[in-house]
């Protein structure tokens, strides 16, 4: 009987102990999907997504339906009026060295967070409009924030062919995108379904939402299982799993026609880092291509190039290569270099061959829930 009433209360405490290790383990991963599921800015907390005016800008508000039917705020924005700080450093570069071939640019798209989509791209519209571009901003979350979830682009990005159908774009315009961050695997997913985006500007975007998941997690024993059950609650909540986001891919479907800069400006992000960078650079098929990082500490003072090794192949056939990386002074350097990359490789390229007529996209292809 003794032994009995021992082994129910060894039976008991082990219960106990699962059930509270199951709850604790609830939490948790509710805890590490939320920010997956809905990556809010902080930086933007509490100002409205659209600003009624901006010194330096035209704003010009439209609205479009989105790839689920609901409506979209979107804004075009040029130049107008007295400068912007971020405007005069761009107009005096750009008085010392011209860029003369942008007016052939219809319009950059330009997209930054999943949330305050339209004011978090206002800094890199500001530099964009003071070299005569005209930006298209828009919000990702859809007009009064009623998409709850992010998708990382997955989802979001079949808005492009209709924010272009809105814009009137035909085929034979030319369209450039410019993303950083969430907006920068965005575009890329987009520009390999839509092919009215003529070039691409990456800023720091994640290589696969799987590895920057995987990079946020302590390394422990549980971390498979850990995440599979946050794919597991993704799936559930949104119908998609981190493995469906892979920014890199969608780079290897571009078309060769498309110039494409890959840009690393943050260091030891494990949402983004220098080899993301080198790994969406490596996957582009197109001819005219290049990747750039800032120049950091080990560089030799004014360097211009780094040599990053990588992997290339799988198991024994494994072999280190080495990639040369465009150094980069700072931030502010590197919006002006952007800008004359688009002037001097991306433009001239596009004009050492005939333009292809795409086709028109299908605005009926998959989006994860048609």
């Amino acid at each position: 009987m003794r032994g009995l009433t021992w082994r129910k209360v060894l039976f008991i405490t082990i219960l106990l102990g699962v059930v509270y290790g199951a709850v604790h383990m609830y939490f948790y991963i509710n805890d590490l999907v939320q920010p997956v599921l809905m990556p809010v800015n902080q930086e933007y907390a509490g100002y409205a997504n659209l600003p009624q005016k901006k010194l330096g800008l035209r704003l010009e508000p439209f609205v479009f339906q989105g790839w689920d039917g609901g409506d979209v705020q979107a804004v075009v924005v040029t130049k107008e009026g007295e400068e912007s700080p971020r405007q005069s450093a761009v107009t005096f570069d750009l008085n010392r060295h011209p860029a003369e071939n942008l007016g052939v640019i219809e319009y950059v798209l330009v997209c930054v967070n999943w949330d305050h989509g339209v004011l978090s791209a206002l800094p890199l519209a500001e530099s964009l409009t003071a070299a005569g571009l005209t930006c298209v901003l828009w919000d990702p979350r859809g007009v009064g924030d009623r998409r709850t979830s992010c998708t990382h682009g997955l989802k979001e990005c079949a808005d492009v062919p209709r924010l272009l159908d809105a814009l009137g774009v035909t085929p034979g315009k030319y369209v450039v995108g410019v993303g950083q961050g969430y907006g920068a695997g965005l575009l890329l997913q987009a520009a390999a379904r839509e092919p009215r985006i003529r070039g691409l500007v990456s800023i720091d975007s994640m290589a696969s939402l799987r590895l920057s998941v995987e990079r946020t997690l302590p390394d422990a024993p549980l971390k498979s299982l850990t995440l599979a059950l946050m794919d597991l609650k993704i799936n559930s909540s949104v119908g998609f799993e981190c493995f469906d986001v892979a920014p890199v891919e969608s780079a290897s479907r571009l078309s060769r026609d498309v110039p494409v800069l890959v840009v690393n400006l943050v260091r030891n992000s494990p949402v983004s880092n220098l080899h993301d960078a080198v790994d969406i650079y490596r996957q582009l098929p197109g001819d005219v291509r290049d990747v750039w990082t800032l120049r950091g500490p080990g560089d030799r003072p004014g360097a211009e190039q780094r040599e990053v090794e990588y992997l290339a192949g799988h198991g024994d056939k494994a072999r280190t290569r080495t990639v040369s990386v465009h150094l980069e002074r700072d931030e502010e350097s590197t919006m002006l270099a952007i800008i004359h990359w688009l002037d001097d490789v991306m433009v001239p390229a596009w004009n050492s061959r005939p333009l292809n007529e795409p086709e028109r996209p299908n605005l009926q292809t998959e989006t994860g829930d048609e």
